[in-house]
């Protein structure tokens, strides 16, 4: 297959990926990735897969680098199995008054209620939150189609329920030097955590697309959970006034 290059912004939008050239969310990844891919031993992976933007992304990223490492895209493909109590909307009372995330974050996650409640023009809560809905909308083949289309031969998508696909088995990836977790929800982050940090190489970068979620607590319940006992913790990124937290962890 030969490799299908975008160049151009409009390009990107069209198909449905993440445009790595240019400043975005996943900036810093990206760009640990560009510092680090040839020093830093492991593939790339990637959990919660969705239509693939970023898989993609990462992807076209490594082959213009010419790196021959991998992008392992984990991903049930039938959207979220189930929501956790963890995952409901009146957790974050809970984690604010607790200490775990600060008053602004509250009121932003008061606030993204309010203003979904208000476009919607119904109650919100943990199952109609998202803009996604449950992020079934998505195929498994379709997903297959474009990495073809795109003549990518550095994924490899693992489908199943996190629970089936991420432990030991002959076929897992050795290591990884980074990570992507956007899974959402908290029997996600919990199944997903252990199994990357274990094959984290030392040095290795993960980012965290939830850990500021304002529609989902049980992600960062389920994050501050697991790195209750391990030496590192949770950085946010830098970031202007008034933009989003981006929060990652290196090992």
């Amino acid at each position: 297959m030969k490799y299908k290059k975008l160049e151009k912004e409009w390009e990107f939008n069209v198909l449905g990926v993440d445009n790595f050239r240019i400043s975005g969310k996943l900036s810093n990844y990206y760009q640990f990735i560009r510092d680090n891919h040839q020093s830093i031993p492991g593939d790339i992976c990637e959990v919660g897969v969705f239509r693939g933007s970023s898989l993609l992304a990462t992807a076209m990223l490594l082959q213009e680098l010419g790196s021959d490492k991998i992008v392992w895209g984990f991903d049930s493909f039938e959207g979220f199995p189930q929501y956790h109590e963890n995952d409901k909307l009146e957790k974050f009372d809970d984690l604010h008054k607790s200490g775990s995330i600060s008053s602004a974050m509250y009121e932003d996650v008061k606030k993204n209620q309010e203003f979904k409640s208000f476009m919607s023009k119904r109650d919100i809560d943990v199952t109609n939150i998202s803009t996604s809905g449950d992020f079934s909308d998505t195929s498994y083949e379709f997903l297959m189609e474009k990495i073809e289309y795109f003549g990518l031969e550095n994924i490899r998508l693992v489908k199943g329920d996190f629970a089936d696909t991420m432990k030991s088995t002959a076929e897992d990836p050795d290591s990884f030097m980074a990570g992507l977790i956007d899974c959402d929800l908290y029997l996600g982050y919990q199944v997903s955590l252990p199994y990357v940090w274990e094959r984290l190489s030392k040095g290795g970068y993960l980012y965290l697309d939830e850990y500021y979620s304002l529609k989902f607590a049980g992600a960062r319940i389920a994050t501050d959970e697991f790195f209750t006992d391990q030496e590192q913790k949770p950085e946010q990124h830098p970031i202007v006034t008034g933009a989003f937290e981006r929060w990652f962890v290196t090992k």
